[in-house]
């Protein structure tokens, strides 16, 4: 149980670093994201997909740009 707790809480503090970032930097692409947190392409890959499938995230098809939701 305590790694999974582990990994749950790796997930979601890489979440919240890719969320933050591509809040300050909207219009970013998957390659500037994975440099800005330092995770693997393929982690980065699955944080994304979850972030838009939460609705926090958008990604733009034509460009492969990816965007947040502000819900103010």
């Amino acid at each position: 149980m305590t790694g999974e707790k582990q990994i749950k809480g790796s997930i979601s503090s890489l979440q919240d670093s890719i969320l933050a970032y591509v809040t300050q930097c909207p219009g970013v692409k998957l390659s500037a994201v994975e440099g800005e947190v330092g995770a693997s392409r393929t982690e980065v890959a699955e944080a994304i997909h979850d972030l838009i499938s939460q609705g926090k995230l958008r990604k733009e098809e034509e460009t492969r740009e990816y965007y947040p939701f502000l819900w103010e």
